[in-house]
This record gives structure tokens, C-alpha cells and sequence, in this order.
């Protein structure tokens, strides 16, 4: 074969080209500690770190909400806390306005007080996250939950849904609850119920006592009107827990001069009043007006008539309604403090998830590290051979390249 100049010039280029790029590539590794610089380098170890990679990314994301979940669990912990403040305030004031020793000036006072509670309650039950959002609307984050006020009554705007974030690959973790079952389910105690007087009633009538004697555990509702003929009150009562019609009630005068009416017989019935469960207003009803007796009750309807007994200045309705208002909170502390205690064990979970899955990254963060990353002892040594290779190249090209025979002439 004939060697010719340009061959011989082409073939020193490509050695030298050759040592040059080994050499930028493990100058590259040394620069960058990875020994896979491209999918070429090691194609096994190359697929392998793009699964870790993603399953890395995946847990970052993972971690990102646990995050989240415990910013979020920690403000519901701590607006609960501060609801169960003043729900624990309310009882005590509760307690004390039964001092039969207290003017109705003084009930009327405290009642200033337990409407400035009210407002707070309410506060904390409309509580916003930082990003704006309402803690206790269910899904309807952007819903004030609890619309109204004590004169007009309070209700509830939001649903039953619960937030949720994925905390990891098999965990959706509940972030919220919903005020409904915070503050719109306070159940009675086995055999009694919550009488009240719909905040909208424009008659004087308080409720000032409930007798449930053969009391089947139904809701009622108690309506107020006047015969067309005779102008006299009426009452009926409708069963809303069974439905159907409305039935019309006899009122009895108490001993005291309230209204005693008996809105659920018992069977047999006695043949003269008080018969069955009995529901004593004091006061005048006005048309339109709306009893209820139920086993469970809005927070801020126990404490709207609370409230009003306690400014009214009729003794019947605040002795009755201080009872009332004592038996609610305690129901209220109890679905609070029910709610809370999830709330914790949530955050404890959160916790659990969060080590675990900086235990996993970690784990990712070390496969990564032997399928792509490179022995520095091995680059720096490579480095230092390559550029051997390179000058001997270099060296080789200028002795061959001066071989011709005009130096011989």
C-alpha cells in the first residue's frame, strides 16, 4: 500500500483528535464528579438512574405535601384550640348566670358578654388560611361557611366534604373538616333533646321548660299562628324526622303562666294534661314564630337563645336556658375536642410519612449515586494518563509528518 503525505497528515489528526476527546471527557467527569455523562457512556446505568430520577421526583413531590398537610393540620389544631377556648368561657358564664342570687340586670350583662363570644365563635368558625381559603367550608374552600348573626341566626353555607393531599403513593390524607360536624351537631345526652326558639321569631315567648316523658327521640317542629276566625293562637307540631301532616295542639297554663304544650303523647295517655313530652313557653308567641326539639343542635342556635333568655329578664327562660346552654357546650367541647384528637393523630402520621420518605430519598440519592457518579482517584488518574496519550500523539504526528525524501537530497 502506498503511504502518501495527505494520508499520513489525516491519520495524525484523527490519533490526536481521538486522545483529545478521551481526555475532555474524563476532564468533564472530574469537573462534574459524574462518571455517566450521556446515555452512551453506560446505556444499563443510564435507563437505571432515569427510573431512580423519576421515583426521586415523585417522593419530592410527596414530601412537598406532607408540607402542606402539616401547615394545613396545624392551623385547623390551633383554631379548634382557640374555639375550644371559648367554648370552655361560654359554659362558665353558663354556670354562673343559674345564680339565683343575680339581678336581671346582672343575667343582662352577662349576656352582653356571651354575645361578644358569639361574635368570636363565629370568627373562628369563618377562619381563612393564608392562601384565603375557609378552613371549615368542606370543598367549598371559597364559601364563607357560616353566614348570619344572633339577631338573624346563623347558617351553615358550606358541605360535607373533606380536603384531602397524597402524602405518599398509597395515603390520601384528610386536611380539613368540615364546620357542619364541628359546630352544627351537637347531640343531646341519651333521653333528652335541645328545645329551641328559631332566631327569627318576633314574639317574646322563650322556651323555659322540656318534659320527655315517653319521648321517642323524633324531631319536632312547633308553629306558630293565629285562627283566621277567632284570632286565637295556634299551634302544630310536625314530626320531622317521620314526615307527614302537621298536628294541632291544645295549650294548658302552667302553674307559673306559661304555655305548656303537649306535643308528643305517650301510649296509653294519661286523661288530663300534663300528658306525654311537653314543650312550656314563657311570653307571648307572635304568629310566624318557629319552635323546634330535637336531639341535635346548631352551636349558635343553643347560644342565640342563651342570649335572648338572658336579656329578656323572665327567670323561667334563663334558669331553662343557662341549663341548656351548660349541656351544649359540653356537647360542643366534646365534638371539638373529637375533631382535635383526629387532627393529632393525623399530624403524628404526617410526621411518620415524613421520616419515612427522607429515609427514601436518601436511598435514592445513594443508588443514583453508584449507577452515575464518578471515582475521583480513577478520573484524576485517566486525566493524567490521557494527557500522555495526547502529547506522545502530538510528539509522533510532528516526527512522521517531517519524514520526506527531500531531506535525503
Amino acid at each position: 500500500m502506498r503511504v502518501t503525505t495527505g494520508m499520513i497528515y489525516e491519520t495524525g489528526l484523527a490519533s490526536m483528535q481521538k486522545q483529545n476527546n478521551r481526555l475532555l471527557d474524563t476532564m468533564e467527569q472530574a469537573a462534574t464528579g459524574r462518571r455517566v455523562l450521556r446515555p452512551s457512556d453506560d446505556p444499563v446505568a443510564s435507563a437505571r438512574a432515569l427510573e431512580v430520577s423519576q421515583s426521586k421526583s415523585v417522593n419530592s413531590l410527596y414530601a412537598a405535601n406532607q408540607g402542606y398537610a402539616n401547615d394545613t393540620l396545624k392551623l385547623v389544631d390551633s383554631k379548634l384550640g382557640a374555639a375550644n377556648e371559648v367554648v370552655t368561657y361560654l359554659r362558665t358564664r353558663a354556670v354562673e348566670s343559674g345564680n339565683g342570687g343575680y339581678s336581671a340586670s346582672d343575667q343582662a350583662a352577662i349576656g352582653v358578654d356571651v354575645a361578644q363570644q358569639f361574635d368570636e365563635l363565629l370568627g373562628i368558625a369563618n377562619s381563612q388560611d393564608a392562601t384565603g381559603d375557609y378552613v371549615f367550608s368542606g370543598y367549598s374552600s371559597n364559601t364563607r361557611p357560616f353566614a348570619g348573626s344572633l339577631a338573624a341566626g346563623v347558617q351553615y353555607q358550606g358541605d360535607q366534604g373533606v380536603r384531602t393531599l397524597q402524602i405518599s403513593a398509597s395515603r390520601n390524607l384528610p386536611v380539613s373538616s368540615s364546620g357542619e360536624e364541628i359546630f352544627n351537631t351537637l347531640r343531646a345526652g341519651t333521653g333528652s333533646a335541645f328545645a329551641l326558639g328559631a332566631a327569627g321569631n318576633s314574639g317574646t315567648a322563650q322556651v323555659s321548660g322540656l318534659s320527655l316523658s315517653g319521648y321517642s327521640g323524633h324531631n319536632f317542629r312547633i308553629d306558630v299562628g293565629a285562627d283566621p276566625v277567632t284570632g286565637l293562637t295556634t299551634y302544630t307540631a310536625f314530626d320531622t324526622t317521620s314526615g307527614g301532616a302537621g298536628v294541632p295542639l291544645t295549650s294548658t297554663l302552667g302553674a307559673n303562666g306559661e304555655t305548656v304544650l303537649a306535643f308528643e303523647n305517650i301510649t296509653p295517655a294519661p286523661a288530663v294534661p300534663p300528658f306525654g313530652s311537653t314543650l312550656s313557653l314563657s311570653g307571648t308567641p307572635a304568629a310566624g314564630d318557629t319552635f323546634t326539639v330535637s336531639t341535635v343542635a346548631n352551636t349558635f342556635d343553643v347560644l342565640g337563645n342563651f342570649v335572648n333568655a338572658l336579656k329578656s329578664g323572665n327567670q323561667a327562660a334563663t334558669r331553662f336556658n343557662s341549663a341548656q346552654a351548660i349541656s351544649g357546650m359540653d356537647a360542643a367541647q366534646e365534638s371539638i375536642s373529637r375533631v382535635r384528637s383526629g387532627v393529632g393523630s393525623r399530624m403524628v402520621e404526617v410526621e411518620t410519612q415524613q421520616n419515612i420518605n427522607s429515609s427514601t430519598d436518601l436511598q435514592y440519592a445513594d443508588t443514583l449515586s453508584r449507577l452515575q457518579d464518578a471515582d475521583y482517584a480513577e478520573a484524576l488518574s485517566s486525566l493524567a494518563q490521557q494527557k500522555i496519550y495526547l502529547e506522545a500523539a502530538q510528539q509522533s504526528f510532528l516526527k512522521v509528518s517531517n519524514l520526506s525524501l527531500f531531506n535525503y537530497l
